[in-house]
């Protein structure tokens, strides 16, 4: 695929990766807020179910934007992760909370989550090239 096609295709792309990552961290978040309640757990413990979910989400846009951008996985999905993390300290700022550090190393894990995905996604499409 050329540098120009790529190019042109990223703004779709990336939306869908995003939305797509957005539901899955949605769903898995409903998945866990079901588990809490079922089992009787205490408000403290939804940090890192809710840290899990957004990075499942991260993770899963990173990849999905990986194999449609096919190439750069690492790129596309840390940018990606970005934007999810970007999208989650605006959400805390506007509610009038103040990032500590444990929040700002879960959202860096949400970075990271996304570059992990966007390295797996390009893996695979190299798989794909060479059958």
């Amino acid at each position: 695929m050329s540098a120009n096609t790529i190019w042109r295709s990223a703004p779709v792309s990336v939306l869908a990766a995003f939305a797509l990552g957005a539901a899955a961290a949605a769903g898995c978040g409903a998945a866990l807020a079901a588990l809490m309640a079922s089992r009787g757990m205490s408000p403290g413990t939804a940090w890192p179910f809710a840290t899990a979910s957004v990075c499942v989400g991260s993770l899963l846009g990173g990849w999905v934007l990986a194999l449609l951008q096919k190439s750069r996985g690492l790129l596309w999905g840390g940018g990606l992760g970005l934007a999810y993390a970007l999208a989650l300290l605006g959400f805390q700022l506007a509610g009038g909370g103040v990032p500590d550090g444990a929040q700002l190393a879960r959202l860096a894990l949400v970075v990271l989550s996304g570059a992990a995905g966007g390295s797996a996604g390009t893996r695979r499409t190299e798989k794909r090239r060479r059958r």
